[in-house]
């Protein structure tokens, strides 16, 4: 026996031990496994915070960059440069979004190929899409490159939640979620400050062709990194030691199946489950709800601010990044307390009134500084979106029924956008009522379903306590005795 089990031994008492075979990499293997104390837990979820959370958050942030820097490029001179007359700038919202829309199925990528490959090769395709952005001479061009772009950040985004669920434990999982959705509103804080900076820049290119440059050439950098730095598995997680992956399968299998003798490759028959299980399609229509609201911010955000005529294109700009700011260390507090109190519900229908109260403000007041105040609010709908990513990894048991899950949500809610870029039409400046009021019912839609399907979960959990099913149920309910069809249910996360 190694010193290190000795140890074990020591620390753990015999009836601790449980004896249980897995297969991992192809080979069976029979051993005593030591449950993990809570700080040892810790120290690994720590070791997986430190090389996953920051590298998606900085490649999250450089998709939203480029995909939303288009209304900063608009105010920086694009619009003039190739004459985007009439409703031309309000169809390239529309065409990234029935991009983004039809290709949110890429997300299942993820689990069918190895993901530091994947994620790789997507992040170079959207960067050098994003960065060619500047030599485009026609609308036609640009609508091209809008489309092909919204592919590959579709390939991308949807799918790191769902990636993320690989490795941590299904109650810890939220506010890494909060994390990574966070890198959207620093995005749009950052691109609102550097298009402040850029559009004081005098050269031989415009000022739009390099925020397009500045901020599309880093990215394909980073996709160097991500190719080196982001596992696979846990198996093939290399800064973990034996030890280390013998807890993170423990605390991930925690009520939720793993697929341990199977890291790539989808479970068809599950991912349609997750398809057709009604209770992926709530989520997906709070999604919707969502991006109805937010994603129109950061295309009229700083138009909306320069129309309340105090301040001029550049300082609107530069205007437009404190709320987003603000919405970044929010979404870290509210994906935090989610995780702790072990809800999404209440923090998600909170987050979503706090939005509808902020357009409600905006549309109601015609003083600029009332309505600049109102922004803060607003942008707060975004915190729903990251509860939800969590809520949705919680309702589903198993990775490919996950994958299935997510894809509904990200389908349904991705329409959202559709409706969101096209309720602000220029004709109806500088006030934007009617935008504005229908943002603000479908904030409170939000609040509502979160209401419903807190409820629906409740009930769901009280069924399963009056027919016996565990409360906890570990590696070995999970991976093994599942196999057999036992403990086929598992307890909710409202």
């Amino acid at each position: 026996m190694s010193a290190k089990a000795s140890e074990d031994v020591e620390k753990h008492p015999a009836s601790e031990y449980i004896d249980h075979e897995e297969k991992v990499d192809g080979k069976t293997e029979v051993s005593a496994f030591v449950p993990p104390t809570p700080a040892e837990e810790k120290a690994v979820i720590r070791k997986l915070d430190y090389r996953l959370i920051p590298l998606v958050f900085l490649l999250y942030m450089l998709s939203v960059l480029d995909r939303s820097n288009l209304g900063n490029a608009r105010l920086a001179g694009l619009e003039k440069s190739i004459n985007l007359g009439g409703n031309h700038y309000q169809l390239l919202g529309t065409v990234f979004y029935i991009s983004y829309i039809v290709s949110q199925w890429l997300l299942m990528g993820w689990k069918h190929f190895k993901p530091h490959i994947w994620c790789s090769a997507v992040v170079l395709i959207w960067g050098f899409i994003a960065s060619i952005q500047a030599a485009v001479t026609s609308w036609g061009g640009l609508v091209a490159c809008r489309w092909f772009l919204a592919m590959a950040e579709a390939a991308y985004g949807p799918g790191v939640p769902f990636y993320l669920t690989f490795f941590y434990p299904r109650d810890k999982v939220g506010f890494r979620h909060g994390v990574f959705i966070a890198g959207a509103a620093m995005a749009n804080a950052y691109g609102g400050a550097l298009a402040y900076g850029i559009t004081h820049i005098h050269g031989s290119l415009a000022p739009w062709q390099i925020l397009f440059l500045i901020e599309g050439l880093p990215t394909c950098l980073f996709a160097v990194v991500a190719f080196f730095f982001l596992p696979d598995s846990i198996a093939q997680a290399s800064f973990l030691n034996e030890r280390e992956k013998e807890i993170a399968y423990h605390f991930v299998a925690r009520n939720q199946r793993l697929d341990v003798e199977k890291n790539q490759g989808l479970r068809l028959k599950e991912v349609i489950e997750g398809l057709k299980d009604p209770k992926s399609f709530i989520p997906g229509l709070m999604y919707f709800g969502c991006n109805v609201s937010f994603a129109s911010l950061p295309l009229f955000l700083p138009t909306i601010i320069s129309e309340m005529g105090t301040w001029n294109d550049a300082t609107s700009n530069g205007l437009s990044a404190p709320p987003y700011l603000l919405c970044f260390f929010y979404i870290i507090l509210v994906a935090f307390l989610s995780d702790h109190f072990r809800m999404r519900g209440p923090f998600c229908g909170l987050s979503a009134m706090i939005a509808a109260i902020g357009f409600i403000i905006n549309a109601s007041s015609t003083t600029s500084g009332v309505r600049y105040f109102s922004t803060f609010l607003s942008v707060q709908i975004f915190a729903s979106v990251a509860l939800l990513l969590a809520w949705t990894a919680n309702i589903h048991a198993t990775e490919s029924k996950r994958a299935g899950g997510y894809t509904v949500l990200a389908t349904i809610g991705q329409c959202g956008p559709l409706l969101g870029t096209n309720v602000f039409p220029p004709s109806e400046g500088p006030h934007y009522i009617k935008g504005l009021w229908i943002s603000a019912a479908f904030c409170l839609l939000v609040a509502v379903l979160s209401l419903v399907l807190s409820l629906w979960l409740i009930y769901e959990n009280k069924k399963m306590d009056r027919e016996g099913v565990p409360e906890v149920q570990e590696f070995e309910d999970t991976s093994i005795a599942r196999a057999s069809g036992t403990h086929e249910k598992h307890r909710y996360i409202w």
